[in-house]
């Protein structure tokens, strides 16, 4: 049994589900209709104290082989008033369930059933990594609570756990969880996705989704409401900042500093009409820019001209320079 979010008529509603087995496929039964606040199921008689009304009870066992108190109590709990829930979460413990390790033939299932999709998810959620590795290495319990599952039910998990990502993370996750990096080469398709061209990851993601769509959901017409999410992810946000380059400028700069590395006053010794030329900017055009534009170009320099690359130590030392005196210029 779970609690999904729908639309329905522009407005938010709320719909008792559970997954249920149709052959070979588990499908999603609707239980009972909760309208748009299910907290208004709850009542309240004194201090303290809430419970669920009786008639909902009444009405949802009817329609269950087995109602499970317990677990309609989780699923409401988030619509308990937010005092009498601070007040009573200390005595709202279940008891201990003992872990159950799976079996080899549980993990093989697991593997074998849960789609791709939902596992990169699961486990971008779960370490924030983009860089996953190979699949097969993923371990089963990660994807313990998508089995047995109905499309549907994964896709309300995954839009209830997806509200802890930051807003730089959106962008990261989607390009992870289409497993985009995979149609370009190099360790900056896992590390900087950012620094790939961006007409071909867009391209990529539009496919990837739209099968994703056929496959999930056997719609070719329109792109599915679970999938939209997805759509406003990936073209309303931008990548999150990496370090990768940083740390790359930061680990050269230890490497030289007994050499004949510049120190970092030398950036405001050079000319800024120097620093314009490399970085192939007026004075006018920077004027223009914010700082997330300055480092994304700088990064591209960067990347180009890095020693660890084939580049030249010279030109690096030079566009790192360059790059803290148009940083300085831009801030003041």
């Amino acid at each position: 049994m779970y609690l999904a979010k729908v639309k329905k008529e522009r407005q938010t509603t709320y719909i008792l589900r559970e997954s249920v087995r149709e052959g070979e496929q588990m499908v999603a039964r609707d239980i009972f209709d909760l309208g748009p606040c299910p907290g208004a199921w709850i009542d309240y008689p004194g201090g303290n104290a809430w419970y669920l009304s009786l008639d909902l009870e009444s009405r949802i066992s009817s329609l269950v082989a087995t109602l499970d108190r317990e677990q309609l109590e989780d699923l409401f709990w988030p619509f308990i008033r937010p005092a009498i829930r601070t007040a009573t979460r200390t005595f709202r413990q279940r008891a201990f369930k003992k872990y159950t390790p799976m079996t080899r033939a549980q993990k093989e299932t697991i593997a074998k059933q849960v789609h791709a999709f939902d596992k990169r998810r699961a486990h971008f959620l779960k370490f924030g990594n983009m860089d996953q590795g190979p699949m097969v290495n993923m371990p089963a319990v990660i994807f313990r609570q998508l089995h047995n599952k109905s499309r549907d039910e994964i896709e309300q998990l995954f839009m209830d756990q997806e509200r802890v990502l930051r807003k730089k993370d959106l962008k990261s996750y989607v390009y992870t969880a289409l497993d985009l990096h995979r149609f370009f080469q190099g360790f900056m398709a896992k590390q900087m996705p950012h620094a790939l061209d961006q007409d071909k990851v867009e391209a990529f993601f539009i496919q990837e989704l739209c099968l994703l769509n056929k496959e999930l959901f056997e719609l070719t017409s329109r792109l599915h409401e679970y999938l939209i999410r997805y759509a406003i992810m990936f073209f309303d946000h931008t990548y999150g900042d990496s370090v990768l380059l940083d740390d790359m400028v930061k680990d050269f700069q230890f490497r030289q500093r007994n050499r004949w590395f510049k120190p970092p006053e030398a950036a405001r010794q050079l000319p800024l009409s120097r620093a314009f030329k490399i970085f192939n900017l007026t004075a006018k055009a920077l004027a223009s820019m914010e700082k997330k534009d300055l480092n994304r170009e700088f990064r591209r320099l960067a990347r180009e001209h890095h020693p660890d690359r084939g580049g030249s130590h010279d030109r690096f030392v030079e566009l790192s320079n360059a790059y803290q005196a148009l940083l300085e210029k831009l801030s003041s």
